[in-house]
C-alpha cells in the first residue's frame, strides 16, 4: 500500500454520547491521529492523508470553528517534536486564506521544517473540497487536446490539482457509520478500496486500523481488468492514472 486516506468522522457524535463538550470529542479525535500517524509510520506506508476541515464545515458554529482552529494550533506545536523525530513530511491542502494569520504561520512553518522528512508524508487537509479542487484545476488546464482521456493529459491534469504530489489513493477509510465519501479526494479515490468502520473516530485504534488493512490485503484490485484466479494476477494494465505496480504490498 502507497497512499492511505482517512475520514476522520464522529468526533461530535463521541462527545455527546460521553457527555462531554464537543471540543473534547475533537481533543481526543487529534490524539487519535498522533496514535494512528505513528502507527502508519511504522507500517511504512508512504502516504497518508486525512479529512481535518471541510469546505462545508463553515457552517458549523463560530464558537466550534474557533475551537477547531484551537485545536490545530495546538496539535501543530505539540507534534513538531515527533514530526521531526520520525522523519515525517507534513503537507497542508485546501484553501487556507480564510484562517487566522497566525494559524497559516503556522502551517508554513510546519511545513518548511518538514519538508525533507522522507519515512511518511502525512497530508492534512483543511477548508478542503474536492470537487472545488477539480474546478480550480480546470480553470487553470487551458489546453485543448482532443483526446481527453490520453495518459498525458490525465498526468496534466492531475499536476494542477493540490493533489499534485499524492499517488492515487489505495484505501479510503471512513469512521463514524457514514458510508460516503463526502466530497474529499474525488480524483485521487477513482479506484480507491473503501472501508467503513461504526466506530467514532476517537475510537478508532491501532487494532482497527490493522484490522482494517488486511481486509485490504484480502481484496483483488482489478481495475477493469479481468483476474486469472489461481496467480490473482491483473490481466490488463491498469487505469492510467494508478501507480504502475498493483499488487498488494
Amino acid at each position: 500500500m502507497q497512499h492511505l486516506a482517512i475520514i476522520m468522522d464522529g468526533n461530535r457524535r463521541w462527545a455527546h454520547e460521553n457527555a462531554l463538550a464537543i471540543v473534547s470529542g475533537h481533543d481526543k479525535g487529534a490524539q487519535t491521529l498522533s496514535e494512528i500517524g505513528r502507527e502508519v509510520a511504522r507500517l511504512k506506508i508512504p502516504f497518508l492523508t486525512v479529512f481535518a476541515f471541510s469546505a462545508e464545515n463553515w457552517r458549523r458554529s463560530k464558537a466550534e470553528v474557533n475551537a477547531l482552529f484551537g485545536l490545530m494550533r495546538r496539535y501543530l506545536k505539540q507534534e513538531m517534536p515527533n514530526l521531526m523525530s520520525e522523519n515525517i513530511k507534513l503537507r497542508i491542502i485546501g484553501d487556507v486564506t480564510p484562517f487566522p494569520e497566525d494559524l497559516q504561520s503556522l502551517f508554513t512553518t510546519a511545513e518548511t521544517q518538514t519538508e525533507h522528512n522522507g519515512s511518511m508524508t502525512l497530508t492534512i487537509a483543511v477548508n478542503y473540497g474536492g470537487l472545488q479542487d477539480i474546478v480550480n484545476a480546470a480553470s487553470k488546464f487551458d489546453e485543448e487536446n482532443p483526446d481527453l482521456f490520453s495518459d498525458e493529459v490525465l498526468e496534466r491534469f492531475k499536476s494542477k490539482l493540490m493533489t499534485s504530489f499524492l499517488p492515487p489513493v489505495d484505501m479510503l477509510i471512513r469512521t463514524g457509520k457514514e458510508k460516503r465519501i463526502s466530497n474529499f479526494l474525488i480524483w485521487d479515490c477513482a479506484y480507491a478500496e473503501l472501508y467503513f468502520s461504526d466506530s467514532y473516530w476517537p475510537d478508532f485504534d491501532v487494532p482497527q486500523l490493522q484490522s482494517a488493512i488486511k481486509d485490504w490485503n484480502s481484496r483483488v484490485r482489478r481495475f477493469g481488468g479481468s483476474v486469472n484466479e489461481k496467480t490473482t494476477e491483473i490481466s490488463e494494465q491498469p487505469a492510467p492514472t494508478e501507480i504502475k505496480s498493483e499488487k498488494n504490498s
